[in-house]
């Protein structure tokens, strides 16, 4: 199986570094249609995390399964939204990820995964960058262990 990478990875992989067990949606609303922004903490890493334990699980899995995967967990992710503390830019950063992992069609594979991240711009990468810290400070300290990162493909 290609174990999948880079940005919603991006975001998951630096997440590895620690985090915690399952959990669901916070309950108000962040704007317009868009993800909550009052989720706890907790539920928020845990829903954060949560890919590492359905890919964990998947052995031998096809493209198309792995893509679903990643396709649930980004929804349920959005549907967790973010705790209220997180920076403006941290914000759009998570909005970025959401967005890019909802865009994944059925037909694509892990690697055209891997290459999401290939066309952001400069300030979407500071945006990612920021969500990337602030899961890493918030979620790190919630995982009495950090599970070992997956090996990822490299870009061609």
């Amino acid at each position: 199986m290609k174990t999948p990478s880079k940005h919603a990875l991006l975001t998951a992989s630096l997440v590895l570094v620690g985090a915690s067990a399952v959990g669901c949606g916070g309950g108000g609303g962040g704007g317009v249609g868009g993800p909550p922004t009052d989720a706890s903490e907790k539920e928020f890493c845990t829903s954060l995390t949560s890919l590492f334990a359905d890919l964990g699980s998947m052995t031998d899995a096809s493209d198309a399964d792995t893509i679903k995967a990643i396709k649930t967990w980004g929804k349920g992710l959005e549907e967790v939204g973010t705790p209220e503390n997180i920076s403006d830019e941290g914000r759009k950063g998570f909005e970025l990820i959401t967005e890019q992992v909802a865009e994944l069609d059925e037909g694509d594979t892990t690697e055209d995964f891997a290459q999401m991240d290939a066309e952001l711009s400069e300030s979407e990468n500071k945006a990612v960058d920021a969500f990337d810290t602030y899961t890493t400070d918030t979620c790190a300290s919630m995982s009495p262990e950090a599970p070992e990162l997956p090996e990822l493909p490299e870009p061609s």
